[in-house]
């Protein structure tokens, strides 16, 4: 099947974040520059987005900011589904209620839905927010491995990253069937084995430490 997950800027921040807007404090983080930006700010483009995504391909997702909701919800064809990804970690805003949730609308393909036509998954995510490739709105590796499982990814199927960005969700997309010894247990990112001693669970010191907290956390 075609599959495609598209990130695209989000509406109401495009021209801020890949435009001739000023970012986040002072121009920090901005993702590189696009000269459509402002375009990403008219809420047609990204109906027009969806009518292209219902056209091409068999299952889509696409991601959202949550105020956007609404908007969305207004063209969204029938049986699109609202999942949601808590981020936990989030950039602060000028908000005093911090917003630590977005939507991700997801077509599962036909024949895909059923129990028993694949793994069960549950539509909300919690992982935090990646700042390993340094740009605003890169996808952490487990938000694409979750976005992957919602559509039924199998083998043989095509994945197009319509918005490539950092190439955070293509890498996570290449990753998706390396076996769990070859990822890191806290982030998901790929890890080199040591051809001696005992397996690494972990990509750095800092997710061995995340790792950690998770399980105290649990056991408490």
């Amino acid at each position: 099947m075609r599959l495609a997950i598209a990130d695209p800027p989000y509406l109401g921040r495009a021209d801020r974040w890949y435009g001739s807007g000023r970012g986040h404090r002072g121009g920090i983080g901005r993702a590189a520059a696009h000269e459509a930006a402002a375009e990403w700010d008219d809420p047609a483009t990204h109906r027009q987005l969806v009518a292209r995504l219902e056209a091409e391909y068999d299952g889509w997702a696409i991601a959202a900011a949550a105020d956007s909701l609404p908007v969305y919800q207004s063209f969204l064809p029938a049986g699109v589904r609202t999942c949601i990804w808590v981020k936990g970690n989030a950039v602060p805003s000028g908000s005093r209620v911090a917003n630590q949730w977005e939507p991700v609308f997801v077509r599962v393909p036909e024949g895909r839905s059923a129990h028993r036509t694949g793994a069960a998954v549950s539509d909300v995510l919690t992982a935090g927010i990646s700042y390993r490739h340094n740009y605003v709105g890169s996808k952490p590796y487990p938000w694409t491995h979750w976005v992957l499982e919602l559509l039924g990814y199998r083998q043989g199927d095509e994945v197009h990253d319509l918005f490539a960005g950092s190439g955070a969700v293509t890498l996570a997309t290449e990753l998706y069937e390396l076996p769990s010894t070859l990822q890191c247990a806290a982030c998901g990112a790929p890890i080199e084995q040591r051809s001696t001693g005992r397996p690494r669970r972990t990509c750095s010191d800092a997710c061995r430490r995340r790792l950690a907290r998770r399980s105290r956390a649990v056991s408490v």
